[in-house]
């Protein structure tokens, strides 16, 4: 009987082990990389080592253990050579390292000089471009499985366009909706497992009605995806100053009520520098004091942090034991996290 009782003692012991275990890794921000990527001769940032990222030796084996997503630009998979894009896939499925697309998703119109929005316009896109970076991943092997859409609620509904260029639409929400349909249906019939999340910027938080269109645009989208979205991540652009920032918290706390309604899963913060930054050194500097100023600050708890660039800076991703480098941000994240800097 003895015998009996420190056996049952022992088998809820290790149910009581796992499970806190289980609790503990659900409480962990998810941490994502996007290093700048491009195709010559684009305008558009690249790292340096870019590509060296993916030699089966590359050195950010420990930064790797700690990335769960690799978070790759339409931009640079639209023109990327097919090579290039199985040496990426190759490598990050050996790392077990899930692969997200961030592009545009509201479909183009059809006019070829539309009055407003289209390839002007950020954040637009077709599903022809939508089909072509699904055969490219999946060619190398590979499986999306989030695509990240950029900033469609912002660039269709807001957005009203620069002096000189494209205006943008301002639609309301139910067409943008209908405009981002298309696209990510594209994306399902590849990967019919991917999950939808969203990429938006703090400016949102100034717009009239925007909490009420927040909620409208979430519910709409639940509606025509039959689920809700994976994650709706922040881009604050922090070298606009203070109010920025405190468009970001009041953005952050209304999509914690969100979730709350289970409208979205998940809510990350994109941290970066700023793009003025002259070294590398600085802009890993700004990354740091935005990270302390949210989460350390004003205690705000992502679940997802990503770790991204499109500017100049910094021009390295590698070394991971470098920490001016993009990789060695994302392990200065891991270990603060892990240390209980929160």
């Amino acid at each position: 009987m003895r015998k009996q009782r420190r056996f049952l003692r022992s088998i809820i012991s290790i149910h009581l082990l796992l499970f806190t275990a289980g609790l503990g890794s659900l409480s962990a921000t998810e941490i994502w990389i996007a290093p700048q990527a491009s195709v010559p001769p684009s305008p558009l940032n690249r790292a340096v080592d870019f590509l060296d990222m993916f030699d089966a030796d590359a050195p950010w084996r420990n930064a790797a253990h700690v990335i769960a997503v690799f978070k790759l630009y339409g931009s640079y998979l639209e023109h990327a050579p097919q090579d290039q894009v199985d040496k990426i896939v190759k490598n990050l499925n050996e790392r077990h390292i899930s692969i997200a697309v961030e592009a545009g998703v509201m479909n183009s119109p059809k006019a070829i000089k539309p009055a407003c929005g289209g390839p002007g316009v950020e954040g637009y896109s077709t599903t022809a471009r939508a089909k072509m970076i699904s055969r490219k991943i999946k060619s190398a092997g590979g499986s999306i499985a989030y695509v990240a859409m950029d900033e469609p609620l912002w660039f269709g509904r807001y957005y009203k366009g620069r002096p000189g260029k494209q205006p943008g639409c301002r639609l309301s929400v139910e067409q943008v909706i209908d405009l981002v349909m298309p696209v990510l249906q594209a994306y399902r019939e590849a990967f019919p497992m991917v999950r939808i999340g969203d990429v938006e910027p703090s400016g949102v938080a100034y717009q009239p009605e925007w909490q009420n269109e927040t909620r409208q645009w979430l519910r709409g989208l639940r509606e025509r995806l039959g689920s809700s979205l994976s994650f709706m991540q922040l881009d604050v652009p922090f070298a606009a100053g203070p109010p920025q920032v405190s468009a970001a918290r009041r953005f952050f706390d209304q999509l914690e009520s969100l979730r709350a309604e289970r409208l979205v899963e998940n809510i990350g913060i994109i941290y970066n520098g700023m793009p003025n930054d002259r070294t590398d050194k600085e802009w890993i500097d700004s990354a740091k004091s935005h990270i302390e100023l949210f989460e350390q600050e004003y205690r705000l708890r992502p679940q997802q942090a990503i770790i991204q660039s499109w500017t100049p800076r910094p021009t390295h991703a590698l070394p991971d034991t470098d920490p001016e480098s993009l990789t060695g941000l994302a392990l200065y994240y891991a270990r603060r996290s892990h240390s209980g800097a929160k």
